[in-house]
């Protein structure tokens, strides 16, 4: 089926350099997020946190964090910190936002749907749902994250639970966590995680998203809804609106010419040579259909973009954007970001427990994950320094 065959390839995204060695530079990240903290027993308790994900072999729960640490009378401490105690997590991502930006804009903003399995007996916002990772039924949380990416790092800065229809514990916590009234729709997280970025970072960049799977429909409105340069990797079945009846996406790129005067199609290499493994690309003015809004997003037009890493009849990805048709080129160089993002969720992300919260809290959670996300970059700080080393170079 169209977008479902092998991806554009990797980006080869450098690490964050460590302009004054790893140490300083970690120092200096903690600082910047320590800051958004009022109490000195909350900057200790987030730093323990943070280091202890990052030390901790196997699961990151708060009994082994604190066993590692060599504290294990800790461990209430660290509970209540994460839990219950008042702190802004707002606070603590503007500083994190605003410490990648330090070494320069975001190259875009990509908003990571995942999968999160289920780690507890009693875990927030657990449900049955098709993982957009695995293509399965899980039992587990549905979250959004939305990540700093650039040519040197790709990060994550903020994050939404997407929440069943009957959250049992979602009112029962306190602390600072983003409110929730009710519970919010996939499209309602994805609009709040945009806004986060548009308040914190450069508002300049695309936002790039994969939007294959449940809600993908909510998710593209809610993508395509302002004036943000925006493009989506979409299923052959999302359905568009070509002149005046409605196709999917497969039989829209079947039907190019049909849809669009202004077929183009070329051949290039991956790193832009016209020698090394030749990709086609077509494109078409749609729009969005079945929204439910016409006014307001039927009428947008947008370009579908197909690609075709051999010669095939079906092209292997199809991309939907905002931007004209004359961006193709460069929205294909930066779609490898999307793929460096689920790189760095599947790994990096892994071993320092963005996967690994349990608890009834819904602000605890967010909580976990603002400092998981901190000592993500850490890490990446740290494997920038050795892998520095390691070539023989000075970090």
């Amino acid at each position: 089926m169209a977008g479902e065959t092998a991806p554009l390839g990797p980006a080869r995204v450098c690490r964050l350099p460590p302009p004054g060695g790893a140490e300083e530079r970690v120092t200096e990240l903690c600082t910047a997020l320590l800051s958004g903290f009022q109490r000195y027993e909350q900057r200790i308790r987030a730093r323990q946190y943070m280091d202890g994900l990052l030390r901790t072999q196997g699961r990151k729960s708060i009994a082994n964090i604190a066993t590692t640490l060599g504290a294990p009378g800790d461990e209430h401490r660290l509970r209540h910190f994460v839990s219950r105690s008042h702190w802004a997590v707002e606070t603590v991502r503007q500083a994190l936002t605003a410490f990648l930006e330090e070494s320069g804009p975001a190259s875009a903003w990509v908003a990571l749907p995942v999968s999160i399995p289920k780690g507890g007996e009693h875990t927030v916002g657990v449900s049955r749902h098709l993982s957009p990772d695995r293509s399965r039924v899980v039992n587990g949380q549905r979250a959004l994250g939305v990540w700093y990416a650039s040519e040197r790092v790709v990060a994550p800065v903020s994050w939404r639970l997407e929440l069943s229809d009957d959250p049992p514990t979602a009112g029962r916590s306190t602390g600072g966590g983003p409110a929730q009234e009710g519970v919010p729709a996939p499209q309602d997280c994805l609009r709040e995680l945009l806004d986060d970025v548009r308040r914190w970072g450069t508002p300049g960049p695309p936002v790039l998203m994969d939007g294959r799977g449940e809600d993908e429909s909510g998710r593209l409105a809610a993508l395509f809804a302002g004036q943000v340069p925006a493009a989506a990797r979409i299923n052959g079945w999302t359905p568009l609106a070509g002149g005046h009846r409605t196709v999917h996406g497969r039989q829209a790129v079947a039907a190019l010419d049909a849809l669009s005067p202004t077929l183009r199609t070329h051949r290039r290499g991956r790193d832009g040579s016209p020698d090394r493994r030749p990709v086609a690309t077509a494109t078409a003015t749609v729009r969005l259909a079945g929204t439910g809004n016409r006014s307001r997003q039927e009428n947008r037009r947008l370009t579908l973009l197909g690609v075709w890493h051999e010669a095939r009849r079906e092209p292997g990805e199809l991309w939907l954007t905002n931007m004209d048709e004359s961006a193709a080129d460069s929205l294909l160089s930066s779609a490898r970001l999307l793929h460096a993002v689920g790189d760095g969720w599947r790994t990096r992300g892994a071993a320092v427990g963005l996967r690994d919260y349990e608890g009834r809290s819904l602000h605890g959670w967010h909580r976990h994950m603002t400092l998981a996300s901190g000592a993500y970059v850490m890490s990446a700080i740290s494997s920038s320094s050795d892998q520095a080393r390691s070539s023989g170079r000075s970090p």
